[in-house]
Formats: C-alpha cells, structure tokens, sequence
C-alpha cells in the first residue's frame, strides 16, 4: 500500500515516536512465502525473527483463494513442456510435488489443523480440445514419473468431457496454514505495518522504516508478491497484479463433490467444503483488462459469470444463497514462473514472489528455498529473476496456441550458482545443464 506524506506519522509535527527493534531476520509479507521463510529460518537456528505485514496476517491473496494445492502450475503438463522444455516442467512439478509433502510433514511433525482434505483433483475438460491436451499431459507425466489417471468419463456427471485426476493433491484452510507456521517459527509478528523505505544501514544490514516501526535487520526476505513493484520499483516490469474473485455458498443439504475441481485451463474451478459449503471461482478470461491493478472489490460482471457457471453445472442450486464474495489480487510474471534473488542495489536483501495463481502449490519449498539461497547453500534453479524469460508459444492472432501445434522440445534447466550477483538482465541464454 502507498502512503501520502499527509498520512505518514513521522511527516508530521504531532511528536509521532516510532521504536526500533533489531532482527537476523526481517521478512515482509505475511503470506504463505513470508511465513514458511519464517519456519524454515527458524528450523535453521535463526531464532530472532521479524515478520511486518501492512494488513493482517494472511489478508492477502494466501488468505482469498480456493484452499487448492495442486502439484502442478497454471498450465497442464504438456504445454509446460512445450514452453519451458521437458527438464524444466519436470522440475518444476517435482518441485510442486515437495511443497506437498512439505505441508504434510509440517501437519504431523506439530499436529496443526488445517483442515487438511486429502481428496485428491480433477482436471476437467471443458472440450474435446482440452481432453486431447489433458490426454497428452498424462501420457508426458507417467513418462517423466508422476502418477496420475486419465479418465475418458466425465467423473461427477456435471457435463465435461473427462478429466485427469491427481490423488496427490488436496484442500486446506490457507489462512490456518500461515498462521500455524507462523506460530511455530516464534516469529515476532507485526502487522498493519506498512513498509515505507529499504536502505543499507551504516553499520551493516538493512533499515526496514514501517508505520510504527524502524528495523535494524542483517538479512531481509521481501515475501509480498503481488504488491513487490509497490515497494520496489525494479519489479514493475517484471510483475503484473490481477484480480480474481470467488464467492461461497451457504452449506448446501448434500455432498455433491468429493474432490477438487479445475476446469477449463483453470480458468474455472471449484470445490465443496467440509461443512458443504460450494466454494466457486475465476471466469477472468472474459474481463481480462477489468481484473488488473490492486482493487479489491467484486465486481457485477464477474460475480454474474460465477453464478452463471455454478447454474449450468449444478442446476439445482439456482436460488441458493451465496454468503460471500471477494478477491485477490495475483502476481504474474512475463514467462509464467516465479522470480527469486536478491536486490543488487542493497544486498542481503533476498526475494521470492510471483507465483502466477498457485501460491499454495508453491508456497513452503519457495519459502524454504529462498532462505537456502539467501545462506548460499542452493542455488535458485529455474526460478532466478536474471534468468531470460521462457517465450510464450503465440499464433498469428497473439494468443498461445493450441495444444495440438505443440511438441515436446529437450531443454535444460538455467543453474546458477548460490548468492550470484549482477544485474537482472544478466543471464541471456540458459546452460546445457540439468537440473
């Protein structure tokens, strides 16, 4: 969030005080990335840990989405191979599918409830097209070693096409999951603490200035995601804040949906909660230009889309009562894959953000990952912010082509070593290495 010079404090001649803490550790951003650094900094012995969030605790896009970790991304197996190459998908659904078992090990290493649902997803076709697409995924995916099921039937009778199923994936309360891992870190938590300024500190580190707060800090992770060009501008061409929006029915008289559901590409997908509560969500496509910036709000266009879906596929619930609507806002970036690093203007000063829709599905290896690199003991792979973007396949018209114009292509992974520094743009071409 910006701030005028009016509603800055310590611009003003009122006396404001605001008091200054030390931390090893300082993280900004209170979401799933910020908190899993905050876990996995203290399993590491960092035991002086701060945590600044400018709203509350998981207030942003890990606290407003579906509850879905998926092992994969936005886009299904093949057209990942196609974009980024075979070595590169692998790893990045490898990469998924360690997020997973991380989750699951945090849950029986301290006995949290996170309402975890182990119901496992379907990837629904919403046309022969995508079933042919979802076809060739499962095929690629069994090939490269993660198991999956290709079912030729629509499985919940709703009027797709077939499906792909995962019972690897499943559903939790995100918001029961930051804050679990938050607890667990013994982080000092701080939030409606906007950060206004980074700066290195004269006698080493970073100075953090925030609302009430100056933080005197060694090493800093910027977990904000969405709203990282806010704070620094390197990142205003690097990453682009959507908006997605959803809305929850009242608990409905049955179950209706015993899994996930991802339909579409992703640009539908739904699920029911344990007290049957329909949770419904996407239908951006059709508003792209209206669902860019940092508005939070819902939207007549969207939300009328939403019931519109929830109609055709369940029309048995027109009339039921919806008790809440909202957003999220997203961050995207050019190639589709996270960025992590760290600033080169002020170092120790690391980052990891962009997560293109699926902070949950990345969420923990990234935060765990991101204090890796930031003590130089593993590299930041495929997701170093110097790397040059992935090209996106595009038609004539502009738009990403269709499956069916797609290969699969050999590809390495671009590995650079631990705590390189440099410009962003100083990586041009990627390595003949793999991962």
């Amino acid at each position: 969030m910006t701030i005028s010079i009016w509603l800055d404090k310590r611009s003003q001649s009122d006396g404001a005080k605001t008091q200054t803490l030390s931390a090893d550790l300082a993280i900004i951003g209170g979401g799933i990335i910020g908190a899993a650094a905050a876990y996995f900094a203290h399993r590491r012995g960092i035991k002086n840990i701060v945590v600044l969030e400018a709203g509350q605790i998981a207030s942003g896009a890990s606290g407003r989405n579906g509850g879905f970790v998926l092992r994969g991304i936005h886009t299904y197996y093949d057209s990942c191979v196609s974009q980024y190459g075979q070595a590169v998908a692998s790893y990045v659904y490898k990469f998924g599918a360690d997020n997973q078992t991380l989750i699951k090990a945090f849950i029986a290493e301290h006995n949290v409830d996170i309402e975890f649902d182990p119901c496992g997803s379907y990837l629904l076709a919403s046309s022969l097209e995508e079933f042919a697409e979802l076809s060739r995924s499962a095929k690629l995916m069994a090939d490269d070693g993660f198991a999956n099921q290709l079912l030729r039937q629509d499985p919940i009778d709703r009027g797709f096409y077939g499906a792909l199923y995962n019972d690897c994936d499943f559903g939790i309360n995100p918001v029961k999951l930051v804050r679990s891992l938050l607890e667990v870190s013994q982080a000092r938590v701080l939030d409606e603490q906007s950060v206004r300024r980074l700066e290195v500190h004269s006698e080493g580190g970073t100075k953090i200035t925030a609302t009430d707060y100056v933080v005197m800090a060694k090493q800093v992770v910027l977990a904000t995601n969405a709203y990282m060009p806010l704070l620094e501008p390197t990142f205003i061409e690097r990453v682009s804040p959507c908006r997605g929006q959803m809305f929850a029915t009242a608990p409905l008289k049955k179950k209706l949906l015993d899994k996930i559901c991802y339909a579409n590409y992703g640009w539908e997908y739904f699920r029911q909660l344990p007290d049957r509560r329909l949770v419904v969500g996407g239908c951006r496509q059709f508003y792209l230009d209206q669902e860019v910036g940092y508005g939070d709000m819902v939207t007549r266009n969207i939300q009328g889309e939403l019931e519109h879906y929830m109609k055709d596929h369940f029309p048995e619930l027109a009339g039921v009562h919806i008790e809440h609507r909202w957003s999220g806002v997203m961050a995207f970036t050019d190639d589709g894959l996270p960025l992590l690093g760290e600033l080169p203007h002020l170092p120790g000063v690391f980052f990891a953000v962009g997560c293109n829709g699926h902070g949950l599905g990345y969420g923990l290896n990234l935060g765990r990952l991101t204090v890796a690199y930031s003590q130089g003991e593993e590299s930041a792979g495929v997701f170093d912010v110097r790397r040059k973007p992935f090209p996106f396949s595009s038609g004539a018209d502009g738009k990403e082509q269709s499956a069916t114009s797609r290969s699969r292509t050999s590809s390495s992974i671009n590995l650079i070593s631990p705590r390189s520094t440099g410009s962003f743009a100083a990586i041009t071409s990627i390595p003949e290495e793999g991962p």
